[in-house]
């Protein structure tokens, strides 16, 4: 079951913005090129709620979607891929760190991982900072649509070994093309908020 009327809240470039949200929030984060609003769209049954691109790192601030007028998804900058200068990318992780430590209606952190690639540098640093602020986080691989099975065994296999890998849970393997895990995900979002 989808989250019905899923709704853009808000685009927050600076961080300003959404400290003003009341609403409790689960975040997703993760390489520019990974496939978070794809998800988000898939999550919420919507083709259009977020922004689609094949430019990655589109997402320049932090965009906030309402979600039955019961919690919040936030949409976070990408990095890795993106074409941006130093300074701007300086600037998004000021405004990520800034919401990430600072949000005291986060619930969880879903960070997003090309199942093909596996977890990098950047998404240990990402885990790491979260465990450090004790923030929950939980892995969700994506485009499990573009392996075999034996190739999703094998990256899922990536997700354990070491802490700030253990950390995150067992991974959530999803598909937003075709759809695979998004109802696992949903479920686990539905948990966070329980009625």
């Amino acid at each position: 079951m989808t989250f019905p009327g899923a709704k853009f809240l808000l685009f927050d470039p600076v961080g300003t913005a959404w400290p003003g949200v009341r609403l409790p929030q689960v975040a997703f984060a993760g390489r520019s090129n990974v496939g978070k609003s794809s998800l988000l769209n898939a999550l919420t049954g919507r083709t259009r709620l977020a922004r689609v691109s094949n430019t990655p790192g589109r997402t320049r601030g932090i965009a906030l979607f309402d979600v039955m007028g019961r919690f919040a998804f936030a949409d976070l900058p990408g990095y890795g891929f993106a074409k941006v200068s130093m300074s701007e990318r300086e600037a998004w992780k000021h405004l990520v760190e800034g919401y990430l430590s600072g949000c005291r209606g986060l619930r969880r952190v879903y960070i997003l991982v090309d199942l093909r690639r596996g977890p990098g540098e950047e998404d240990r640093r990402l885990a790491e900072y979260l465990a450090a602020h004790s923030v929950p986080y939980r892995w969700v691989g994506t485009k499990a649509d573009k392996l075999s099975a034996s190739e999703l065994s094998a990256a899922l296999s990536r997700f354990a070994g070491e802490p700030w890998l253990d950390g995150g849970g067992a991974v959530i393997w999803t598909s937003a093309r075709n759809k695979a895990g998004i109802d696992r995900l949903r479920s686990d979002i539905r948990a966070v908020f329980p009625s």
